[in-house]
């Protein structure tokens, strides 16, 4: 290599890095909000079928067990290091349960979603008893 070709070649590397960085910090920060959207989009899914679980299987279903499973969910988002973004929303129509669970999802990025919502729907659980078969 002769000395004006070495010349030509010093700094190479250092604009390759400086061009280089910003798109891999973009990649990273860009990759760990995703992780946090599919976090938030699990512990949502968690909490409503443990709330529509615990509102179907309610005996006489009604108010009190729609209570129960929204104390459920509630307690599930927060056991799972997450943060409601608004209280969970039952519905009973038809022998089924509708459980509707939104959860904030943490910024770092932009142009990702800020609430993550899951809808569980469950049968409810009817007793009946022996004689009644």
């Amino acid at each position: 290599m002769t000395t004006v070709q070495a010349d030509r070649d010093r700094g190479e590397i250092s604009t390759q890095v400086v061009l280089a960085l910003p798109v891999l910090i973009l990649v990273l920060v860009v990759a760990v909000q995703a992780a946090l959207v599919f976090h938030s989009g699990a512990v949502a899914s968690a909490a409503a079928a443990r709330g529509a679980s615990v509102a179907a299987g309610a005996q006489n279903a009604g108010l009190s067990a729609a209570v129960s499973g929204v104390q459920v969910a509630t307690t599930t988002v927060a056991e799972l290091g997450a943060e409601l973004a608004h209280t969970p929303a039952v519905s009973m129509a038809d022998g089924l349960v509708t459980f509707t669970v939104a959860v904030r999802v943490p910024r770092v990025a932009l142009f990702f979603p800020d609430v993550v919502t899951r809808v569980v729907i469950e049968p409810l659980e009817r007793t009946t008893m022996e004689s009644q078969r």
